[in-house]
């Protein structure tokens, strides 16, 4: 009985966000890392988003800078609670394929600030914004761009509740007989 309540209720528990990791390296060794998360109950299997205001589906975008020496440079939330806080932001992500395509902008956009900006698998680049002048890269590569799906809490511990009412009703039987 108590094995079709927690079924039950792993069934009708809202799904969450679905979060995913991403990262690029430059040939320079310079690096970024960051994560995004979106709904995936009302997601199409592709979606984009750009500039600033409220997004279609994203509801969470972060990014940090590192040196070679993995030295933390600067960090930016460029999506918040569905909004995208830059006017440059541009994101594409296929969820069949988890990955990200397409031309992307993510980072800062004021003088001194820094962004990765260009299309995935053909070129991406890390940007300087100067306090004077055109932005000029720091480093670049072929444009790869890593991404990970982090497991859902809510999932493993469905999964870990379910275990755990098997060993208990093991237990009992074998106290039974």
């Amino acid at each position: 009985m108590s094995t079709a309540v927690a079924i039950a209720f792993i069934a009708i528990a809202p799904a969450q966000a679905i979060t995913y990791d991403f990262s690029w390296s430059g040939n320079s060794n310079y690096s970024a890392k960051g994560s995004f998360s979106f709904d995936e109950n009302i997601v199409p299997t592709s979606f984009s988003e750009s500039g600033p205001g409220a997004t279609n589906f994203l509801q969470s975008l972060n990014i940090s800078f590192f040196d070679p020496a993995n030295n933390f440079i600067s960090a930016y939330d460029n999506v918040v609670n569905g909004i995208s806080t830059t006017n440059y932001f541009k994101f594409n992500f296929d969820t069949n394929t988890q990955e990200i395509f397409g031309l992307i902008d993510f980072g800062g956009e004021v003088a001194g600030d820094t962004y990765l900006k260009g299309v995935v698998n053909s070129e991406l680049s890390l940007f300087q914004v100067p306090q004077s002048g055109a932005d000029f890269i720091i480093d670049g590569n072929s444009g790869s761009l890593l991404v990970q799906a982090i497991p859902e809490s809510n999932s493993i511990l469905g999964l870990l509740s379910l275990g755990m009412l098997g060993l208990t009703s093991q237990i009992k039987r074998k106290f039974k007989y």
